[in-house]
This record gives C-alpha cells, structure tokens and sequence, in this order.
C-alpha cells in the first residue's frame, strides 16, 4: 500500500541502503525483519527511477488492417544511481563487491515522510565517471530489479 500523498514531495533528504541479505518472504515483514541490516550508500546524488515496464505485443490482421494490443511480460526496471566516488564509504563497498557477484541484494529507500521502498536487486554496473576538471569524481551503479518494489507508506 503506498501513501497518499496530498501535496508534491521531494526526494530531498531519502536515503538508499542495502544489504546482503534477502528477506525470507518478499513483502513488508520479510523485508523490514530485524534480522536483515542495511548500509547506507552515502553521497547519492541521483537516486534515478524505478517501477514497471509492461511489454506491448502487437498483432494485425489482415482482414480487419486493425492493430491488436495485448499486455505481455513485466519488466521492474533498472535504477541508475549517480554517487560521490568515496572508497571507504561502506555502502558503496558493498556495491561495489555487488557488481561482481551473481547474487541478489535487498535494498530499502526510505523518503522523509518514512515511506519506504524494498528492492530485491541485481547489481550489474558499477562504472567510474571521472568527468571534467570542475566535476566531482562519480560512480554511476545500475541496480537491475527482480520483483515489484514492495511498498510500505508512511507511518
């Protein structure tokens, strides 16, 4: 259930964390188990977007010269996220050894008003963006989801 927000909000102040360990249900009390601890990825400065992609499969027949839409395959996406380059930040460690691995990752976006986003990830980039001389030295990491995000509104 996600909250209804009655005004527009922000992203200011959400922050993205993550974890090597996977909730043993895929819904809120799997996820929000104290038996799984998240790290913070610190110096986030774009948490990009996620949600569903549904494939569109066409089919014309002849006779009627008439497009035929039907609803097929959900894709959850990929969230790029754009971070400082900070080595000893240990979100961003566990990210990093995450973009090696074939394993999945739980991680959990939680916004000011205490919604809270779960993710059941894949971690498949994990890109140095050194920029130009006034540019901040980036990581640019795609997180690959693998189910819906489970979504617990605000308390």
């Amino acid at each position: 259930m996600t909250a209804a927000h009655t005004v527009p909000v922000t992203s200011s102040g959400a922050t993205i964390a993550i974890s090597a360990s996977l909730p043993a249900t895929y819904d809120a009390a799997g996820y929000g188990a104290t038996t799984i601890t998240y790290t913070a990825i610190g110096d986030v400065s774009d948490h990009g977007a996620h949600g569903v992609t549904a494939a569109i499969t066409k089919f014309t027949p002849v006779d009627t010269a008439t497009v035929n839409k039907v609803k097929g395959s959900k894709d959850y996406g990929a969230k790029t996220l754009k971070i400082a380059n900070i080595a000893g930040d240990a979100g961003q460690v566990i990210l990093k050894a995450a973009s090696e691995s074939t394993a999945h990752y739980s991680v959990c976006i939680t916004y000011t008003d205490t919604e809270k986003h779960y993710l059941d990830v894949l971690v498949s980039k994990y890109e140095y963006n050194d920029g130009s001389v006034d540019s901040v030295r980036e990581i640019n990491c795609v997180l690959e989801l693998c189910r819906a995000p489970v979504i617990v509104a605000a308390s």
